[in-house]
């Protein structure tokens, strides 16, 4: 009896610690007051994706009645140059919605900016004129969302020192 006791306790605390493991990270969660349109986050030593955590999100709330463009800035150290990182901006409606991808960028080595995607507009002579930032969405939650492919080595880390929100109205 005591050692079935003593199995269990083990296997307990072994699925304790594995579940204990932290892989993904919320670094912010903040909504923009209501003549706010820039919004600077500064990195902690927490916000490293690496080996000990492999996805980290920063995430907004515009909190306006208009449409709004958004650009974000990710400004980064790397450490190593092997793994691939994934910075996204992402974007949706509603609080239950799922995240739609705005700008992908994979590989990134350095800091980087994403923009919305341009939109062609036509105009009645039939000129087309693509305005950046114009894509037909009007997301109130915009999110940065940085992970790597899952094999990070244990010498190579990103560690995030900006990330910088602008948004525009329409």
């Amino acid at each position: 009896m005591k050692r079935l006791i003593i199995i269990l306790a083990l296997f307990l605390g072994a699925v304790s610690l594995i579940s204990a493991q932290v892989t993904k990270r919320t670094a912010v969660q903040r909504t923009l007051s209501k003549g706010t349109y820039y919004y600077k986050y500064t990195g902690v030593a927490a916000d490293t994706v690496g080996t000990e955590q492999d996805t980290i999100v920063f995430e907004i709330l515009s909190n306006k009645n208009t449409p709004v463009t958004c650009n974000a800035r990710v400004e980064l150290t790397r450490t190593g140059s092997a793994e691939t990182y994934s910075i996204d901006l992402e974007g949706k409606v509603f609080e239950n919605d799922t995240w739609t991808k705005i700008s992908e960028n994979a590989a990134q080595t350095a800091s980087l900016s994403m923009y919305e995607p341009e939109t062609s507009m036509v105009d009645s002579a039939g000129v087309a004129d693509a305005m950046i930032g114009s894509g037909d969405n009007f997301y109130r939650y915009f999110r940065v969302f940085m992970d790597n492919d899952g094999t990070c080595g244990a010498a190579d880390k990103a560690t995030i020192n900006y990330v910088i929100f602008k948004l525009y109205e329409r």
